[in-house]
């Protein structure tokens, strides 16, 4: 096993981020020593879709380092991504004995990651948190960073990540060979957070020459990145976990102030995605059983959203459109999508995103090649022609 480790070193926090196939191995033997002797117990939160064999493998390993262990289930999804769900956790980690000094860790995607790391956050006010993603969209993006949550639903709406904590994690252990695991759909889902990090990679802080080139290299791989090749992937996670922990460490806590937009330029595609990801009957094969959207796949069409009113509002050129959409359809992702509601409720939806400051709705659009900036009050014309433009059908 060859590892790559990618440091996140905030001024309050440090930790790691191991990547590589079979890198779960070294789970416990890390965990003893981040967390120390005094702690005695490890509890699993475990995403049903992540085969068993590797919660045994941790299970055992943790055992071998003397830690008791108790394994909870969820099967993820937006809907259960709430307040239910953690008080229920909660009562496990009682139930289990947790002190202080005992650690939550998170076997799953990002819905396991965030309600996991909320569990962590919250318990006796804090206790630490280890990651292991399994999916490439919570590798890349969602298990580095330290922002946990659940939604809340509020006269039918549901409003995605309204109520959180940012808890940074111990440890983050990204094995790839949990990848294999997953569907065509899951893993093409997880490339759109690696396309926002190339659409954003020239506009973060920290001008580190493989951040800038992140954009270029993905390009220039785009073959093997589509056929998850094993070794392009692993290099692939590294090169985006390097940028979002240089994001990070730039911006722990997304200020609204910070330089060059911070954190909030990781919201790129995400406030127009999230305003059409949870609506019913929605799908990116136009077929109502595949609904609701994937995450990813909602973020690929906010990514599309956002372009086009940048375009619309004379903020970039039309190539800069057109590569992201070369780019999204090269790894299977969809740039437009049939039965949308009218623009004005999505719109309307988009102002309920938790970025939205003093009833000012802020966006991320692009300015140029690897560049976006934040748009406080955009041009509401710009942002109808956003959506219009991913229309499967003309409005």
């Amino acid at each position: 096993m060859s590892e790559r480790i990618v440091d996140v070193d905030l001024a309050s926090h440090a930790y790691e981020v191991r990547i590589g196939r079979g890198a779960l191995g070294g789970v416990g033997s890390a965990a003893r020593l981040l967390l120390g002797q005094r702690s005695s117990r490890v509890l699993i939160v475990r995403d049903t879709g992540v085969p068993e064999r590797f919660e045994q493998m941790l299970v055992e390993d943790l055992s071998r380092e003397g830690f008791e262990t108790h394994v909870c289930e969820i099967t993820p999804s937006e809907s259960i991504k709430n307040m239910e769900t953690i008080r229920d956790l909660l009562v496990e980690a009682v139930r289990f004995g947790m002190t202080r000094v005992d650690a939550v860790l998170a076997l799953g995607g990002g819905v396991v990651g965030d309600i996991a790391g909320y569990v962590a956050a919250s318990y006796q006010r804090g206790v630490p948190v280890i990651q292991c993603p399994s999916t490439l969209l919570s590798m890349v993006d969602a298990s580095v960073g330290g922002k946990t949550g659940v939604n809340l639903s509020v006269n039918g709406d549901l409003y995605k990540n309204m109520v959180g904590a940012f808890h940074q994690p111990t440890l983050v252990v990204a094995d790839t060979e949990l990848l294999d695991s997953l569907d065509d759909r899951q893993r093409r889902c997880g490339l759109a957070e690696c396309v926002k990090h190339a659409m954003i990679c020239k506009s973060v802080p920290d001008e580190d020459e493989v951040h800038c080139a992140l954009l270029d290299w993905m390009v220039t791989h785009l073959d093997s990145i589509a056929s998850f090749d094993p070794d392009t992937i692993d290099q692939l996670v590294a090169r985006n976990v390097g940028l979002k922990a240089s994001v990070v460490m730039g911006d722990e806590r997304e200020s609204p102030d910070a330089k060059s937009g911070g954190r909030m330029l990781l919201n790129f595609g995400h406030t127009f995605g999230h305003a059409i990801e949870t609506l019913e009957g929605i799908s990116a094969s136009g077929d109502p059983a595949d609904a609701p959207l994937h995450h990813g796949e909602a973020v690929a069409l906010g990514m599309c959203c956002a372009c086009s009113a940048s375009v619309a509002l004379g903020m970039c050129a039309e190539s800069v459109a057109d590569r992201l959409r070369e780019m999204l359809g090269a790894v299977g992702l969809p740039t437009r999508v049939a039965g949308l509601p009218g623009t004005g409720s999505l719109i309307e939806r988009m102002g309920h995103d938790k970025k939205a400051a003093g009833g000012s709705l802020r966006v991320i659009l692009p300015t140029g090649s690897g560049k976006c900036s934040i748009v406080s009050d955009a041009d509401e014309s710009g942002l109808l022609v956003g959506i219009d433009s991913i229309r499967a059908f003309a409005p």
